[in-house]
């Protein structure tokens, strides 16, 4: 039984006010553009453009600078999370017999590995980088959005490209 359910609550709630004002959510909306008569609904995309005014599209722009340098820590880390498990293995089987103990500082390391790597992959990538498109005829990047998104711009379909 978990001795502290505030606590879950609390995250819970942080989590959910981060992922609401990264995907620029609201809850009173804005109007929604009108479509002209005789286009059809489905044969329409909105996009708006790629804002650097997000404090999460900004820190995650700061963070590419050491981007190089992390991932190459990263990579030292994974060769030595490799080593310890490769020496605890030795010493089972130098012993001859099974014991769990040889194994509880490297599965505490693949914990701790694995959530930095998590908590990096949310700081590098930020919710835009995940909708980012190209439109053709533009030069400049932009995000999907809603038709209620503040600089929303109605365009084909067929115009619009992964980058």
């Amino acid at each position: 039984m978990n001795k502290n359910p505030g606590l879950l609550l609390i995250v819970s709630l942080l989590a959910i006010i981060i992922l609401a004002a990264s995907f620029n959510m609201d809850l009173g909306g804005n109007a929604p553009i009108h479509l002209p008569a005789g286009v059809n609904p489905d044969n329409v995309l909105y996009v708006c453009p790629v804002g650097g005014d997000n404090v999460w599209t900004q820190f995650s722009t700061a963070l590419h600078a050491v981007g190089k340098y992390a991932y190459l820590m990263f990579a030292f880390i994974i060769l030595v999370l490799f080593f310890s498990w490769g020496w605890a293995l030795y010493q089972n089987l130098l012993k001859d017999k099974f014991s769990a103990d040889v194994y509880k500082n490297p599965w505490d390391l693949t914990k701790v590995v694995f959530w930095m790597v998590v908590v990096f992959f949310v700081l590098f990538k930020t919710p835009d980088y995940f909708r980012t498109v190209e439109v053709r005829g533009h030069g400049a990047h932009w995000t999907l959005c809603e038709n209620t998104s503040p600089g929303a711009k109605l365009v084909r379909p067929s115009s619009v490209k992964l980058p």
